[in-house]
Formats: C-alpha cells, sequence, structure tokens
C-alpha cells in the first residue's frame, strides 16, 4: 500500500528478522491505521455523547425515544441506499492499486459515485412520502413522521460521504472518514443541537440539526477528495463501465449489511414497535453506552480491510492469518477496560451521567456488554470471508443471525412482556451465534481462527482480576471519582496477567511497539517496557 497522503508519514524501523518483509509491512500499515480510526472513533464518540447528553438533559423521555426510533429507521434506510458500495469499492480500488492498474481504479471511482447519487436520492424519495404510513401503521406512534421527513433530506448526502470514504480508503487513505465522518459529522450535530436549545428552538430542530450535520460532512470530504485526487462527486462521465460488478459484488454485501443492521436495530424497532416511546428512550441510553465496545472492532475493520485486500489477492495467506490472530488479540485488549466499567459499575456510569431516572438501563446494560465483547473477541471474521468472495456464507450466517434476533424480540418484548430486558437478552444471545457462526464458517473454508493459548491466558486473567476489583469495590462506598482508579487498577493488572502468563508473541511485540511509536512514545522507553513484558530476543529489533 502506498503512503497516505492525508496523514504525516511517520516511518518505523522496526527491523525483526524472523518476520516476512510482507508481515512487518502489513502489521505497521494496520498498527497506524487502527490507531487513527480509533483516535477518531474514541473523540467522535466522546463528541455524540456530548450531543447525547445535551438531548437527555433538554427533552422528555418520550421525545428521546422518538428521536431514537427516527435515527434507527434513518440508519436501516441510508445503508440501504448506500448498496453495500462501502465495502464493494474499497475492495476492488485496493486489489487494482495492488496490481497498478490506475485506469481500473478511476472507473471504479466513477461507477461508486454514480450507483450512489442515484440511490440515495431514490431513497430519500421513498423515506419522505412512507414517514406517515411508517408512524401511523408500523410503529403507532403519530409523533415519529415529521422527524422522519425531515432526516430523509440528508440522505443523499450521507450515502455520499459514505462512498467518497470508500473510495479514498480503497486508495489507502484512512484518514478522510475518521475526520470528516467519524469526529467532523458528530462535532458539527454538536454545535447545531446546542444552538437548538440555546435558542429554546421546538424538538423538530434536532432533527434539522441532524441534517446539517451530514450536509457539512459530505461538503468537507468532497472538498478534500477534489483537492488530493481530483474526486469530483457531481461529475459521472464515463462511470457506467464497473456499475454492474460493483453491484455483483455489493449486492450480498448489502444483503449482509442490512440484515447485520436490523440485527443491531432490531431490539430498537421492536421496542418501538411494541413497546412504549418511553420504553425506547430508556433503553436508547443502555445501547449507546455499550456500543463503546464496538469501537476498537470497527476502528480495526476500517484500517484492516485494504490490507487483508491486498494480501488475499497476492495469495500471501499465512501473513493474513498472522496479521489477523496478532490484531484480534490487541483490539479484544482494548476493549476489555471498556468492559470492565460498563458491566461491573454500571449504575454509578448512567446515574452520573444520565440521572437517577434512567436506572432501569442498568441490567439491559450489562447484558449488552457481554454480546458486543463476545462478538470483539471472534475478531473480523465476517470481513475477512467478504475478503476471501465468500459473501453467500456470510450472507446465510447473517440472515440466520437477524431471524433469531427478531424472533427473540417478537417472543420476549411482545409475549414474555420482559420489554427492555427482553431487548437486551434477544441481543446478547444474537451476538453469540452470528460471531460464533462467522468463525466457524472462517476456520471451515481457511483454517484461521485467533484462538491460542497466548490469547486465552490474559483474557482468564483479566476476568480474575475484574472480578476481585469489583468484590472489592462493593465493600467500599462507591463514588464516580473512585471509577479511574478502578480503571488504572484493571489495566495495571492485565499488564501483569500478560508478563506473568508469557502470553506475547513476535507480532504482538511489533505492533504493540509500533503503537508505542505512532503515538510519539520515546523508542527507548519503548524498550524498557516490552522488555518488561517480554522475555524474547530484542537484540533483533530496532527500535530507532
Amino acid at each position: 500500500m502506498g503512503a497516505m497522503p492525508d496523514i504525516q508519514t511517520v516511518h518505523v524501523h522496526y527491523i525483526i528478522s524472523f518476520m516476512s518483509g510482507t508481515l512487518v509491512s502489513s502489521l505497521r500499515s494496520a498498527a497506524k491505521g487502527t490507531a487513527l480510526v480509533y483516535a477518531g472513533i474514541v473523540i467522535g464518540q466522546a463528541v455524540w455523547f456530548a450531543a447525547r447528553l445535551l438531548i437527555v438533559g433538554n427533552l422528555s423521555k418520550e421525545e428521546i425515544g422518538i428521536y431514537s426510533l427516527a435515527l434507527a429507521v434513518l440508519s436501516v434506510v441510508s445503508l440501504v441506499a448506500g448498496l453495500g458500495l462501502w465495502d464493494a469499492s474499497t475492495r476492488y480500488i485496493s486489489i487494482f492499486s495492488g496490481q497498478g492498474k490506475g485506469g481500473e481504479v478511476s472507473s471504479v471511482q466513477q461507477s461508486s459515485l454514480l450507483i450512489g447519487a442515484v440511490s440515495g436520492a431514490v431513497a430519500c424519495a421513498v423515506l419522505f412520502l412512507s414517514s406517515e404510513i411508517l408512524s401511523q401503521y408500523v410503529f403507532y406512534k403519530p409523533g415519529l413522521a415529521a422527524p422522519l421527513r425531515v432526516l430523509s433530506l440528508c440522505i443523499p448526502a450521507l450515502v455520499m460521504v459514505l462512498v467518497l470514504a470508500s473510495v479514498l480508503r480503497g486508495r489507502g487513505m484512512i484518514g478522510p472518514r475518521v475526520y470528516f465522518w467519524d469526529f467532523g459529522q458528530p462535532l458539527c450535530y454538536l454545535v447545531f443541537l446546542g444552538l437548538v436549545f440555546l435558542l429554546g428552538l421546538p424538538f423538530i430542530h434536532v432533527m434539522y440539526a441532524y441534517v446539517l450535520s451530514v450536509i457539512a460532512a459530505f461538503l468537507l470530504i468532497a472538498y478534500y477528495g477534489y483537492s488530493k485526487i481530483g474526486i469530483n462527486p457531481l461529475s459521472f462521465g464515463g462511470g457506467s463501465h464497473y456499475v454492474k460488478e460493483l453491484l455483483r459484488f455489493s449486492v450480498p454485501v448489502l444483503s449482509i449489511e442490512v440484515m447485520f443492521l436490523m440485527f443491531r436495530w432490531a431490539d430498537t424497532l421492536m421496542l418501538g414497535r411494541y413497546g412504549s416511546a418511553e420504553d425506547v428512550g430508556v433503553y436508547s441510553i443502555s445501547v449507546s453506552l455499550a456500543v463503546f465496545l464496538s469501537m476498537p472492532i470497527s476502528a480495526l475493520e476500517s484500517a484492516f480491510m485494504p490490507i487483508a485486500g491486498e494480501l488475499y489477492a497476492t495469495q500471501r495467506h499465512s501473513d493474513l492469518a498472522r496479521t489477523y490472530r496478532a490484531l484480534t488479540k490487541w483490539t479484544f485488549s482494548a476493549t476489555l477496560p471498556v468492559f470492565f466499567i460498563l458491566f461491573f459499575f454500571p449504575e454509578m456510569t448512567i446515574t452520573f451521567l444520565f440521572g437517577e431516572r434512567f436506572g432501569d438501563s442498568v441490567l439491559p446494560l450489562r447484558i449488552l456488554s457481554v454480546g458486543y465483547l463476545f462478538y470483539t473477541f471472534m475478531g473480523t471474521n465476517s470481513m475477512l470471508l467478504l475478503v476471501m468472495g465468500l459473501s453467500s456464507a456470510v450472507v446465510r450466517v447473517s440472515a440466520l443471525g437477524t431471524l433469531l434476533n427478531v424472533l427473540l424480540n417478537y417472543t420476549l418484548i411482545k409475549h414474555a412482556g420482559l420489554g427492555i430486558k427482553g431487548a437486551a437478552i434477544s441481543s446478547m444471545v444474537s451476538f453469540l451465534a452470528i460471531g460464533a457462526g462467522y468463525s466457524y464458517v472462517l476456520y471451515r473454508r481457511s483454517g484461521m481462527h485467533p484462538i491460542a493459548s497466548g490469547y486465552l491466558k490474559p483474557v482468564i486473567g483479566s476476568a480474575v482480576i475484574g472480578a476481585i476489583l469489583y468484590f472489592v469495590a462493593k465493600s467500599l462506598p462507591l463514588h464516580f471519582w473512585m471509577l479511574p482508579l478502578y480503571f488504572v487498577l484493571y489495566l495495571l493488572g492485565y499488564m501483569a496477567s500478560l508478563f506473568v502468563t508469557r502470553s506475547l508473541s513476535e507480532e504482538d511485540v511489533f505492533f504493540f511497539a509500533a503503537i508505542l511509536k505512532r503515538v510519539g512514545v520515546d523508542p527507548e522507553v519503548t524498550r524498557k517496557v516490552i522488555g518488561k513484558i517480554y522475555k524474547g530476543n530484542l537484540e533483533k529489533i530496532d527500535f530507532h
């Protein structure tokens, strides 16, 4: 992969003689890309959280429920409008770039933009015209119609943002999506939202603020793409060459993504149909916290897909498998500390952030956290299946997982009367099933899996450490200011478990070193840190 022109290049000269040059290059790219995307997602989620706090502090539970339900519908419709181009464009562009076919890269770009423009406009019209039907006859909430009409206006811009980001990602530019969508869009939304509440405007203006933030993100990424590589999102000349090829790949991908999004939003949508708007509002608090657990895996998928595509296209399967194992381990390691706080201290977290009126969100948060953690534990299995061209297998697993989720939600919410607890249980069980299904297919088809003693030992150790800290904390007065202390103690305990169990592999050492280098840690400090937890030969590693 070429150097990313949107990021200041940092040359990492870790030369490990027992690792292939290809593997070193892949881990270096993945380390830099994952660190960038993860930082962007973390900062973006922090901004989203600030916006969420504004919304919770200024709206009623019913309005929060309508807002959450409207965004769920928008997510499904806009994803359908995207037609799976996010993965299809990146896959073809990364493969053609790796093969040095510049003309083909340009054709794929134009075809992707053409498809995105047409589908975005159609989806906008469909949602706008069907908003009354959805609100009256699907969700039985008349107050939902106006928010849906307003949000429909941002669909064309939203689709084009993601298409442009996928084109740039395929060319090795991970930064634009991070800068303009993961961070830029929520920042704009927070600013517009602040003006809405400062001026005391009605609830519907919360939706207008969202629309304006999406349009701002589109204008920014469009200008960036045009200034860097001359992409004009409004020019479709010669853009029909790869339309059929992209759709042939993206339609199965779309079905996967729609099912996964339905899987992701089934609990909220079915609560919206069979429960009250207040139920949706309370449950959305649990979801907004649990989603933090998905940030590391999302960052890894964004950074790793173009790398995996290039490795697979050049038949470097051994390097692909080793990179997958190393990155999965470190992604899961980044997820564990967040899980520790959300699972063991949900009452304190929710009360401090949102107030005591959302105390019913505690149990659903615990349940959802388990589901998200397991999904991360299995790694980027579905993405690897897509890279290998096994989209039909992913469709089958996704379909079964989504069907299971819908059936469980229908049973537990409507018939068992479990409400938000039933929604959380349905999501957790479905996460377990779909993660296991992807991993089973990946192992059967390729022999790849992330499970090894070096992966399991620190996981078991961290579970023991978390339980000990929890029982100690329960015996002491609980104050929110103590959470950072428990968080730090847990991190130290996890690092100690790595040391005691000697669970670091050669790939882990390289990845950890690359991350420390990326964030500006002095090379000698890096050497000392790694020397404490890794007992292998460090003489062959150049830390400068």
